[in-house]
């Protein structure tokens, strides 16, 4: 007989029972109220068999979303094209993005580098699911649609399933078109060829081409290995270090005297300027036909003569100065040039070594070292 505490028990029970899985629901499921999502579609020209609503979205490799609808372009924008239409809900926060419309602008730079999605099988299953990852923009264009999508749009790439299908298809193709006769006539111009070059090889001729290429071989040996031994001359490897700390030493001299170097031939255009213009007026003065008429004006003339000579002698002051700073120059870097003067002489002595070695011995700088000297009375 069931008596009415164990009714008051069994409500009690069911009542924290329904109240602990709504519980563990909400608290399951309360994250996916919080989540920042965004919808995006992209269309597949190929078949989604294996792809269905729940499949994983992943940026190169790592789960970013899921696939939220499968249906048709059709169905939607246009009857003309029969393109399978995708959608996924991206998470954001998986993706560091701060608002949906960065995200927005981000992707659509990123469509125009390459990025792209890519229906890929999950081990041996055969389950899809979307990758995005960047491609070659130029090798994969967006498919041809002339509609402006709801959502935003990443293009998608053929799988590679698809393109290895498309190749063997293409394959199967090419040999179905190719006839028995067709074969044959291969196989027999082959067989010709392959016979044609054994007995070309079996003349004389044949064999004669066959010994010149292997003395050239050997000749190319020969060069290759005395030209390792020039370079493995100590006298060869100095030359290279020789050369670069001569143009060390050019190249700082110039970055260090850059901007003097620029002054003085500023202030040599300019003394050059004043004293060009000071003796065209001079010229100009002398050759006027007025002057034996104007002789009255003499003391004008003077003072104009005067004026001239001063402005000669401001130009070749100005000169006098930029040699000046020339000669500065030149002595501050003094030691630079020392060194690199010692640098040239021992890079000349090292090419004089050489070079006599060569006018020696020019047989040996190419086919290798002198015969050894014999007596006439040594045994050959």
């Amino acid at each position: 007989m069931i008596r009415k505490q164990d009714y008051l028990k069994l409500g009690t029970f069911v009542i924290i029972g329904t109240l602990l899985l709504v519980f563990m629901v909400v608290v399951l499921g309360a994250g996916q109220y919080f989540k920042t999502t965004l919808t995006v579609e992209t269309y597949i020209q190929e078949s989604v068999n294996g792809l269905d609503i729940g499949s994983p979205v992943k940026l190169k490799g790592v789960k970013v979303g899921s696939v939220s609808d499968i249906g048709f372009v059709h169905n939607r924008y246009s009857e003309d094209y029969r393109y399978v239409l995708v959608e996924c809900q991206l998470d954001l926060d998986r993706l560091g993005s701060e608002s949906v419309q960065q995200f927005m602008d981000k992707a659509r730079r990123d469509v125009q580098r390459g990025l792209r999605m890519k229906p890929s099988t999950i081990g041996l299953t055969g389950q899809l699911y979307l990758n995005i990852d960047y491609v070659d923009p130029k090798a994969n264009p967006p498919l041809r649609i002339d509609w402006q999508p709801e959502n935003l749009y990443i293009p998608s790439v053929p799988s590679t399933l698809n393109k290895l299908e498309a190749a063997v298809t293409n394959i199967s193709n090419f040999v179905k078109g190719l006839s028995k006769e067709d074969i044959e006539a291969i196989i027999t111009q082959v067989r010709k060829i392959v016979e044609g070059v054994g007995k070309f090889m079996k003349t004389a001729e044949g064999k004669n081409i066959g010994k010149l290429i292997q003395a050239n071989l050997t000749e190319t040996e020969k060069t290759l290995r005395r030209v390792n031994q020039i370079l493995s001359d100590p006298a060869a490897e100095q030359i290279i270090p020789d050369a670069a700390g001569a143009m060390a030493g050019v190249r700082d001299i110039v970055e260090r005297s850059g901007d003097d170097v620029v002054a003085a031939v500023s202030d040599a255009r300019s003394a050059m300027k004043s004293f060009k213009s000071a003796s065209a007026a001079l010229e100009g003065f002398l050759n006027d036909p007025k002057l034996a008429e104007n002789m009255d004006g003499l003391g004008e003339t003077l003072k104009n003569v005067n004026d001239a000579s001063v402005e000669v002698k401001a130009s070749v002051l100005k000169l006098h100065a930029v040699l000046n700073r020339l000669n500065m120059i030149a002595a501050g870097q003094q030691g630079t040039i020392r060194a690199i003067l010692e640098d040239a002489r021992t890079l000349m002595e090292n090419l004089k070594e050489l070079s006599g070695d060569a006018k020696r011995y020019p047989s040996g700088v190419i086919f290798g070292a002198p015969p050894a000297k014999t007596s006439p009375g040594d045994e050959r």
